[in-house]
């Protein structure tokens, strides 16, 4: 029997092997079974030159990568370093490029990418997009470095049917054709472009008629005069605006330019600042002489900046994200849901732009503000703001809280209906130099009739944030629950921990204006994320 048993045993695991090396083969060829489209489908998540290496597999592999919906070429060059990329790689990249768009079949091209420098190659380039055009393109992405030769996008490109979403990422003036038209263009993304005059931008911006998300991102408008965004569909508006202007002059600086001899230290300061921009864009400079250079600078001498108005009567999401350089305001802001205010710059001279953008903002039902967006304001134009009646969420740095209370509350009482409060920690401990006698003073009208949840982020634990805590739940009487999420980069060894132990102890210590409150403690991210609700 034993005997038996032990060649029965045998002729299993032979079988259960054979039956492994079989459904191994059958794997083998599931690839080589799958159709065409499914192929590339596949294909087309892979960077177009690994795409290119499944030609070595079989003969039916070949040419399939040539018909892949999705392209997507990077040329793998430093584009921010001053110098070049050997010219054997540069000439490698160019005939691939070439290559596949030159035995490219009849097929739709879905998505394009493009990320290269242009050096002396601007109509090869171009060539390129045009081909990609022809190919009823839906989704175009084109970032461009180094242009070192007059650039000018293809007219075809702004006639372009199919095209549903554009990103334009080029540090050159944007020169339009005579008619654009972007019939099918639903979410447009402008990176670095400069507008050379106030036609250019308002045309661009007028043709699309379905745009449904417009992005700006670090763009020159000093040439601009005027914007009007009015598209009846769009619903998604970001503006980054994180560079002054050339000519921008500060009010410290302007102080600075009352004395004696200042008319002659003001051009001073302008040949210098143009000396500035000329090392920091050879690429641009080279197009323009001089005198050119000199001429622009003087029509762009008063630093008014940019009116930029808004017609949102769909819009739903609008986030700012800048020195508030741009002059911009919402005129009609009631379907706007989310709106988010960030500033990276602090000047007399922009408060009231900061001002006039929130007061368009009146309508959103939640809002965020960072510490400096709060800090371009102050107790006079907060006074003047409207009731923020559809405001339900709210959401501010921690330190606003310590640094900018009074101006705090100010805001607070603008909002009567706010359920929902979020202030977000900063990642590091930071140092309070304050008293710790103080209270919200006076109370905020929603603390007592609105409030119900509080939300405090990246939580320390240190003095001045217990106090806080203190005062918030001793302030709000209808409040239903308040979460505390400690930072977990203050709880990575053994002190930590047991630092955030006492302070979950003495916060649950703390009295409690509303009976009903729940307090949520979350452990740190690097154990398992749970929260702890306690009575």
């Amino acid at each position: 029997m034993e005997g038996v048993d032990a060649s029965s045993s045998i002729h299993n695991a032979k079988n259960q092997k054979l039956s492994k090396e079989h459904d191994v083969g059958e794997g083998e060829n599931r690839i080589g079974n799958l159709t065409d489209t499914i192929a590339q489908h596949i294909l087309s998540f892979l960077p177009t030159k690994d795409a290119a290496k499944t030609s070595i597999l079989s003969k039916r592999w070949t040419y399939l990568w040539l018909s892949i919906p999705v392209l997507d070429f990077h040329d793998g060059a430093n584009h921010y370093s001053d110098s070049d990329e050997p010219p054997y790689k540069r000439k490698h990249f160019m005939d691939i490029v070439e290559r596949v768009l030159l035995l490219r079949d009849y097929s739709n091209i879905t998505n394009f990418s493009l990320t290269c420098n242009v050096l002396n190659d601007s109509s090869r380039i171009n060539t390129w997009i045009s081909a990609v055009v022809k190919h009823k393109v839906q989704v175009l992405n084109i970032h461009l470095y180094k242009i070192r030769e007059p650039f000018i996008l293809p007219c075809c490109l702004f006639t372009c049917e199919s095209l549903q979403e554009l990103k334009l990422n080029i540090y050159y003036p944007l020169k339009l054709p005579s008619f654009v038209s972007f019939s099918s263009l639903k979410i447009l993304t402008l990176i670095r472009i400069v507008f050379p005059d106030d036609h250019s931008a308002q045309m661009l911006f007028k043709v699309c008629s379905i745009l449904e998300e417009l992005h700006l991102i670090s763009c020159s408008w000093e040439n601009v005069k005027a914007v009007c965004i009015s598209s009846p569909r769009i619903h998604k508006l970001h503006i980054e605006d994180k560079e002054p202007p050339p000519n921008y002059v500060t009010d410290d600086e302007d102080d600075d330019m009352d004395g004696e001899n200042n008319s002659v230290d003001q051009n001073d300061d302008s040949d210098d600042e143009s000396d500035n921009i000329d090392d920091q864009n050879d690429d641009i400079d080279n197009q323009h002489s001089s005198d050119d250079q000199s001429d622009d600078t003087d029509d762009q001498s008063d630093s008014s900046g940019c009116q930029f108005a808004v017609f949102g009567t769909s819009l739903k999401y609008f986030s700012y994200f800048g020195g508030f350089f741009l002059d911009c305001y919402i005129q009609d802001s009631s379907s706007i849901l989310e709106a988010d205010l960030m500033a990276c710059y602090s000047d007399r001279k922009i408060d009231y732009r900061a001002f006039k953008l929130l007061r368009g903002l009146s309508n959103a039902k939640s809002l965020k503000l960072d510490q400096f967006a709060v800090k371009a304001l102050d107790d006079e134009l907060v006074a003047h703001l409207p009731v923020f009646n559809s405001l339900t969420h709210v959401h501010f740095d921690w330190v606003v809280l310590f640094y900018s209370r009074q101006l705090l509350l100010s805001m607070l009482q603008k909002f009567p209906c706010l359920s929902s409060l979020k202030f977000e920690g900063l990642s590091f401990m930071f140092r309070y130099f304050g008293t710790y006698d103080w209270t919200l003073d006076p109370v905020p009208g929603c603390f007592l009739t609105h409030l119900k949840t509080i939300e405090i982020s990246m939580f320390c634990g240190s003095e001045i944030e217990l106090h806080a805590v203190r005062i918030l739940l001793k302030s709000a009487t209808v409040l239903e629950k308040i979460v505390i999420s400690f930072n977990p980069w203050e709880l990575k060894d053994a002190d930590g921990l047991k630092k955030q132990q006492e302070a979950h102890e003495q916060i649950l210590s703390f009295p409690r204006a509303s009976l009903n409150c729940l307090i949520a403690i979350s452990c740190p991210p690097k154990e398992k994320k749970r929260l702890k609700f306690f009575l």
